[in-house]
């Protein structure tokens, strides 16, 4: 069976992430952009003739930023190509379906593919493949969605509802991003401490934490003084640190402490739910 062809629109990192690997998948694809500009191969290049594109293509795929889909959706609605038969799916992982409203009267199947990860260069299945997916969007929208993850590697490729975008994004942020953060914090607080290093000197202990976490979940990788019950580790931890990193660091052991707890004295836990309060 042939596979249908895509117009991605949008010319960044993710946008010709996706465009590459679903060429190099065997989708026809057609990057559409403001500007036009020759790419890297396999892709040719960008095209600022959407018209003839959109006729051309059964699957649309909006790659930019999240304040501009409403504006996008709104021209391609002015195009009057994209019809029933079209389905067209946007990359937010916050915003669902409703972000493509001014697409509801084509009949085209609304939708969106958030591909969970993080990306630096335009790399194809490099950077794609067996990361996830998750899916949202019209029943239609979500089979189109899982034929592309599927035919790029994306694995594993998971559905959910409009309402849990926002809190599912915000899971995001917390797993990359504020990992970052972290790095840089204990960075911070080790040269406050006299630490002669950089931030690399912590890799070692998260790529052991991480591997521990590719086998068991996070209750039974958790380590350090909450797990052991050490209230005068915490206690101390938090006299040597002032706010607002006394107050993260309280907040971020009262949720240790909810993996941890099964695994303590009631009594131990108890006083650790006291020192950690505020």
């Amino acid at each position: 069976m042939t596979a249908p062809a895509v117009a991605v629109i949008g010319g960044g990192r993710v946008g010709l992430s996706l465009a590459r690997a679903l060429t190099l998948s065997g989708h026809p694809v057609e990057v559409l952009s403001r500007a036009e500009r020759a790419l890297r191969p396999p892709l040719v290049a960008t095209l600022v003739d959407w018209d003839d594109a959109i006729g051309r293509t059964s699957i649309v795929l909006l790659a930019v930023p999240d304040d501009r889909i409403d504006a996008v959706a709104h021209r391609l609605a002015a195009t009057g190509h994209i019809g029933a038969n079209h389905t067209v799916l946007h990359i937010s992982g916050r915003l669902d379906r409703s972000a493509l409203a001014a697409l509801e009267p084509t009949g085209a199947a609304l939708g969106s593919l958030h591909p969970l990860q993080t990306f630096r260069d335009d790399d194809g299945n490099g950077v794609l493949a067996g990361h996830p997916a998750i899916l949202e969007g019209d029943p239609r929208a979500v089979a189109a969605a899982r034929e592309l993850a599927e035919a790029i590697g994306m694995d594993p490729i998971l559905e959910i509802p409009a309402a849990g975008k926002p809190a599912y994004h915000a899971a995001a942020v917390f797993a990359s991003n504020y990992l970052v953060v972290l790095v840089a914090l204990a960075s911070r607080l080790g040269r406050e401490a006299g630490l002669a290093a950089t931030w690399q000197v912590f890799l070692p202990l998260m790529r052991q934490t991480l591997a521990h976490l590719t086998d068991h979940d996070p209750a039974a990788s958790l380590t350090g003084p909450i797990r052991r019950g050490d209230v005068g580790t915490v206690r101390a931890h938090l006299a040597a640190l002032e706010e607002p990193v006394r107050g993260l660091y309280a907040a971020l052991g009262r949720e240790a402490l909810e993996l941890a707890a099964p695994g303590l004295e009631p009594n131990v836990a108890a006083e650790l739910r006291t020192v950690l309060k505020d």
